[in-house]
């Protein structure tokens, strides 16, 4: 039997349970380390952490990619390694008699001896965690030194909290499309690029000085209730020194109402001026007159732009602003109300946008920009 090849092998050991594939391992020097290198196991959710690590125990030295798929009672695992620095592991969750809410926490600061984590993972991609399976990647990624990574997590259903705590190598964090998720704390001393995508959670960033690129798409409108602008408020001055923001426009459309609690701290400060913003993605769900006086009002606190893009997309969240924007109008008039934007030639166009709201747009924009500014679009 020795004599058959690797794949047939393998083969033959994904069909057992993965105790007695690991068991194999006695018979010879030819099958001292097999197991680990098969395609497919059976098991428990509580072997997956040691078939990966294992796994990435032989990677060290292979240069082409793995791909590795686990089965447990309520589920699988996808597994997969990608040039030797990127690990995707996507978890189906055995159905809906599965769902359940849960809170998560994520150091990726391990304190464990470096002698015992890999180094050769530098991006992870994590995609349908849930309850059940939470617990299993956040030991998996405990034995993980990250270099110059980047994290993903999306679609996880059930996810409502999250806690992530990082070294200072930790650059990129990306969420995605995690519905019910509506309390995120970072604490990421070097994190550099942001990107969420879903619904407005509680956001709290522990002190990131280093952020230049952050995309906060809260398309789905706001993920709690009732809706806090202090922390929004908290949000925006953690971000304001960002260099590129791509920002939903109904945040600056909330009802003048839930402003007032905070209009003191604002007008007290003066500090919500967006002094390094050099490109900016504004996304809305129409461009009429409110649209683009609240988006006039946002430039008018971002003095040195340089690139505008405005995405028109119906299907986004619609705040019912009821003239909310006039809070927003008021503030950049006072703090900037001198402002031209020197900087900003040329404005891109993308989605559904009418004739008669081009013009209105494009007059509203000569009364903060350069008079070369030019609008095109783009698909």
């Amino acid at each position: 039997m020795s004599r058959l090849e690797d794949d047939i092998l393998c083969h033959i050991l994904s069909l057992v349970p993965l105790r007695c594939a690991v068991q194999t391992s006695l018979l010879s020097n030819r099958w001292r380390n097999l197991w680990s290198k098969a395609i497919e196991f059976q098991g428990t959710v509580e072997d997956f952490p040691r078939v990966i690590t294992s796994v990435l125990e032989s990677f060290d030295n292979v240069s082409s990619d793995r791909r590795l798929l686990f089965h447990f009672g309520q589920g699988s695992i996808l597994a997969t390694i990608k040039d030797r620095e990127e690990l995707n592991m996507s978890f189906s969750d055995g159905g809906p008699g599965t769902f359940s809410l849960f809170d998560w926490n994520l150091e990726l600061n391990p304190q464990t001896p470096s002698s015992q984590l890999f180094s050769c993972i530098k991006n992870i991609h994590l995609k349908s965690v849930n309850k059940l399976t939470s617990q299993i990647v956040s030991s998996v990624i405990s034995k993980l030194q990250f270099l110059e990574e980047s994290l993903q997590i999306s679609e996880c259903k059930g996810l409502q909290s999250l806690n992530i705590e990082a070294g200072s190598r930790f650059q990129t964090l990306t969420i995605l499309d995690c519905l019910q998720l509506n309390e995120i704390y970072v604490f990421a001393y070097n994190l550099r690029k942001l990107v969420f995508q879903g619904q407005l959670p509680w956001f709290c960033l522990k002190y990131s000085p280093n952020l230049e690129t952050v995309i906060l798409d809260f398309r789905h409108g706001p993920g709690y209730n009732p809706f806090a602008c202090e922390n929004l408020l908290c949000l925006l001055r953690d971000i304001k020194h960002v260099k590129a923001l791509t920002v939903s426009a109904w945040l600056f459309k909330v009802p003048i109402s839930k402003w007032l609690p905070s209009a003191g701290t604002i007008w007290v400060r003066n500090d919500f001026v967006f002094n390094n913003l050099k490109e900016l993605c504004w996304i809305d769900s129409s461009m009429g007159n409110q649209s683009i006086a609240t988006l006039t009002s946002f430039l008018r606190i971002c003095p040195f732009l340089e690139q505008l893009v405005i995405n028109v997309d119906p299907r986004n969240y619609c705040s019912p602003s009821g003239g909310g924007c006039s809070f927003w109008k008021e503030y950049s008039i006072r703090v900037a109300n001198a402002t031209i934007l020197e900087h900003l030639n040329v404005v891109k166009l993308k989605g559904v946008l009418g004739h008669e709201d081009e013009i209105l747009l494009a007059e509203c924009l000569a009364e903060v920009a350069s008079e070369e500014l030019k609008l095109t679009h783009v698909e």
